[in-house]
């Protein structure tokens, strides 16, 4: 699998960071409609989108909260609209508000695993002793003692009622693995509920719990899913933490579509942190322009992700 131009992703804001560890990450509606524009601007041909409550910054699906930026970011750029389903006990909970907002892709984990998101902490700087200084309880949760009884639960039964009703809806759909056992997850389904058009795979690495962002591994991974999909196959990588925009420069010469954002990182280096998703996206650009590597508009992006045009 080879691209001859490199889709770039911005994933805004997330659901793991939090306000406590960057004045930079996007919180409010405002805030999120601001940099997701920015970062189009900037070279991003796709926005992925999660909402957090404006009060706090806790990730949240209110459909009311998302309702504050879906539209803003739609009006202000012309970059494909890209919204996370993965919050919510139920499918039915996760697929709210993206059948009322109706993005042109929305997110489907396709796999279960015990959650480090404490090793998050750590990877951009913050020690024990930091967390205890956050300035919300529910950040203090997301990386102390409590968040290590956290696991993602993304049962067969929900992933298969997640595709079934986004396929009647028309919704194209990203799925996510944060490892080669749930390439084989998402092939059982795809075996019984037909994609007609691109499948649209992102490889989520480096997150404990999941397979660690080494070039071994992403190779692996790439080889097994070109396998299981072959030209359907629309494959994205990313890695999270410090070694983000590394993984998405392996990516880009891998041939395959990148993603970076304050979602997966917000640390340039050591002592220093990025100020916006702008500066993310004009980083990994300049890389691959020094390597001769096209990034793909939106226009182009949605034609390679088989979407209609806007």
């Amino acid at each position: 699998m080879s691209n001859s131009k490199i889709i770039i992703t911005c994933a805004a804001t997330g659901a793991s960071m939090t306000p406590s560890m960057s004045p930079y990450l996007p919180v409010t509606p405002a805030e999120i409609a601001e940099q997701s524009i920015a970062a189009a601007k900037a070279g991003a041909s796709v926005i992925h989108l999660h909402a957090r409550d404006p009060q706090d910054g806790r990730p949240t699906n209110a459909t009311e909260v998302w309702q504050e930026f879906i539209p803003a970011i739609r009006a202000g750029c012309d970059a494909v609209i890209n919204m996370s389903a993965s919050l919510g006990a139920t499918p039915e909970d996760r697929l709210e508000a993206v059948l009322k907002l109706r993005p042109e892709v929305a997110t489907v984990i396709v796999g279960s695993m015990n959650y480090g998101n404490f090793k998050k902490a750590r990877e951009q700087g913050f020690s024990e002793a930091d967390v205890a200084k956050f300035k919300h309880q529910w950040e203090k949760d997301s990386f102390g003692p409590k968040s290590y009884d956290v696991v993602t639960g993304n049962s067969f039964k929900k992933i298969d009622a997640m595709i079934a009703t986004l396929i009647d809806e028309g919704i194209a759909m990203e799925f996510e693995a944060y490892d080669v056992g749930d390439l084989y997850i998402l092939e059982h389904h795809l075996n019984n509920r037909k994609v007609s058009g691109k499948i649209i795979l992102q490889f989520l690495t480096g997150i404990l719990g999941g397979i660690t962002s080494e070039i071994d591994n992403l190779l692996h991974l790439k080889r097994t899913a070109e396998r299981l999909f072959g030209d359907q196959l629309v494959l994205f990588t990313h890695g999270t933490g410090m070694v983000n925009i590394r993984t998405a420069a392996y990516g880009g010469l891998m041939g395959t579509h990148v993603r970076v954002g304050q979602e997966d990182n917000l640390v340039n280096k050591p002592g220093e942190q990025f100020k916006s998703n702008a500066e993310q996206v004009s980083k990994i650009k300049r890389v691959f322009d020094e390597l001769n590597i096209e990034t793909a508009t939106p226009a182009e992006a949605r034609q390679l992700l088989g979407l209609s045009a806007k």
